[in-house]
């Protein structure tokens, strides 16, 4: 095995979706801290560049995959790779686009190093010098987090522990998060986090909203607030939540936002979605549904105890919506006074 420690520059590749970000930032700090005084970069979406441009040891690039033309398009990129001559690329990302960087940016380098090139990759594939010897594919039973471990230690390093991650916020995102709380009248560790929604293109995810409404009142009965997040996307379900119990927070924060803001909750409550994955981050308990996509592979790091799921015929189904002669059984026979019972225990909840 090559030593990485003597690599002079580094890129690593992670550019979505937002659970997946989420997932691989211990795994990024894993990196960051093998790789002490070396200069790193890491590339990755406008969406996310907001998580790293703070941090103090990272340099961020933005591709846009979008665009065509521009300082952030694929080619403007694939220029910038191979001009900066990294000596080693982490791509965390496996996709069709992060390949295409590391071939291109490879081609005339491994040449002028002699082959001294490393290219760490998340699958068997050619363009990589050091991954996984087993394919990740679409009936892996393995979750994505352990797969990331999987190729770090392909490279050399050791693996990254689930749990809280290292985050950098501004003082503004602190700030911004502090003064919600106290014009809401909520205080660190008196409240939950709750996510009732799901991306408009996954509906079949959503745990139903009267059972989240239940469940939100046998938690306010023990003393704690509900705190109701989303996007815009659960403007609907989450004023709908809310006019019956908690706090309405839909689009109140932004990413950093959303994980401080998760930081001080005592635990949380989602559907399989990207706020599950930030709440994970944030280092609290994160009791999450899963019905039509595999929990196996995709439950947030080191909550697979805290997974509410049912063993029927039809899922996982990969269905963005549930046919109705199925019932969305997979989610609706989940009742919510299990789920409050086992929250309950866990966190050793009393009635107020």
């Amino acid at each position: 095995m090559q030593n990485l420690s003597k690599l002079e520059k580094i890129l690593i590749i992670k550019m979505s979706a937002l659970g997946d970000v989420f997932m691989a930032l211990p795994h990024v700090e894993v990196i960051v801290n093998h790789h002490r005084g070396e200069p790193i970069w890491i590339l990755t979406s406008p969406a996310f560049e907001s998580l790293f441009i703070h941090h103090p040891r990272v340099k961020t690039a933005v591709l846009d995959r979008c665009g065509w033309i521009g300082e952030k398009s694929t080619i403007r990129r694939l220029f910038w790779v191979r001009k900066h001559r990294f000596t080693c690329i982490y791509d965390l990302q496996g996709n069709r686009t992060s390949r295409l960087i590391v071939r291109f940016s490879t081609s005339r380098l491994i040449v002028r190093f002699s082959g001294a090139l490393k290219r760490v990759g998340t699958q068997p594939n050619e363009v990589y010098n050091f991954h996984p010897q087993k394919p990740y594919a679409v009936d892996t039973q393995q979750n994505v987090f352990d797969r990331l471990n999987e190729t770090l230690a392909a490279a050399g390093l050791p693996c990254a522990v689930p749990g809280i991650c290292r985050m950098y916020p501004s003082m503004e995102d602190v700030d911004r998060v502090e003064e919600w709380k106290r014009e809401n009248g909520i205080e660190t560790g008196c409240y939950a986090v709750l996510h009732a929604g799901s991306s408009s293109q996954w509906p079949s995810k959503r745990w139903p909203q009267d059972c989240f409404a239940r469940l939100a009142v046998l938690i306010e009965a023990t003393g704690l607030r509900c705190v109701w997040v989303g996007g815009v996307a659960d403007e609907k379900v989450n004023r709908y939540l809310a006019r019956q119990v908690g706090i309405d927070a839909t689009a109140c924060f932004n990413l950093l936002q959303l994980y401080l803001l998760g930081r001080s909750a005592l635990f949380a409550v989602t559907n399989d979605s990207g706020p599950m994955h930030v709440m994970a981050a944030a280092g609290i308990p994160v009791y999450s549904f899963f019905g039509p996509t595999n929990w196996i592979r995709s439950h947030a790091a080191g909550q697979k105890l805290r997974v509410f799921h049912r063993d029927v015929d039809c899922s996982p189904c990969f269905r963005g919506t549930c046919p109705d002669s199925k019932g969305h059984v997979c989610l609706d026979a989940i009742d919510h006074e299990s789920v409050f019972s086992k929250i309950q225990q866990d966190m050793n909840l009393s009635t107020a």
